[in-house]
């Protein structure tokens, strides 16, 4: 089962992922039900690996040690950290996430595809003291082995929800008195003039076509990044960076 988890419709059907790491397992085990068993590289097991695994069994939980070969068929990661999890992928209700969320902002994924993007998107999203995520569908999976990764825990912390359609979306933020907000080359405001402070749903876009055409219809507000030079576009994850963090900078002032 471990190695079916990284197909999306295996880790749905079983309401589970992996995580891999001293430090991501670690976490997971200081949570309550959140872990289900363990997996750690038999042959070259580290001290510190070796207590996490005495935890685990405190708790209870399955701690299998496997050979390496064996592990590395279960990993996804071209360099394996030696101990990994399967965890209960997080439930969130839409009322439970916009009550987490109250006046901070969020951030609205749609449509974007690359893993690496999405998980330092949620990443980002959790150090520029953001409340949740929501994904619309058609975008990419977080709990997919690469996003996880690059999103260094964040996936298991960062309130995430998942919407139908752009309509959806739409309809649901507003309704919780949050303001939409897309950037576009041809937006109104550099990003810095508008008000990202609070109650603000920052849209991220599809790498190549950005955010769709409903959601640009139905934003309170289009934002652009100004650039120099002959560049067309900005990479998503590094955009939505800039933005993200003048929103923080508004809100500490």
């Amino acid at each position: 089962m471990a190695a079916s988890l990284s197909e999306k419709k295996y880790r749905d059907r079983e309401g589970a992922y992996i995580i891999e790491g001293p430090n991501m397992v670690r976490e997971a085990l200081s949570k309550s039900g959140k872990a289900r068993f363990i997996f750690m590289r038999a042959e070259s097991a580290s001290e510190e690996i070796l207590e996490i695994a005495r935890i685990a069994d405190e708790q209870g939980l399955a701690v299998y040690q496997v050979s390496d070969s064996v592990y590395s068929k279960i990993s996804a990661a071209q360099s394996p950290q030696g101990i990994m999890a399967i965890i209960d992928k997080p439930e969130c209700s839409r009322d439970d996430f916009f009550s987490l969320c109250k006046d901070k902002n969020i951030l609205v994924i749609d449509k974007l595809q690359d893993p690496g993007n999405i998980g330092t998107l949620l990443r980002t999203a959790e150090a520029a003291g953001f409340g949740g995520a929501v994904f619309i569908k058609g975008s990419g999976d977080p709990f997919s082995p690469k996003a996880v990764r690059a999103a260094s825990g964040a996936a298991q912390r960062v309130p995430i929800i998942f919407t139908e359609s752009a309509r959806d979306t739409i309809a649901l933020i507003k309704s919780k008195g949050k303001r939409i907000v897309a950037t576009a080359m041809a937006g109104s405001k550099i990003y810095y003039e508008a008000d990202l402070a609070r109650d603000a749903a920052i849209v991220v876009g599809n790498e190549g076509n950005g955010a769709e055409d409903e959601i640009l219809d139905g934003a309170d507000e289009i934002i652009r990044i100004p650039m120099d030079g002959e560049t067309e576009s900005l990479n998503a994850a590094i955009a939505s960076a800039i933005i993200m963090f003048e929103a923080r900078r508004q809100r500490h002032d």
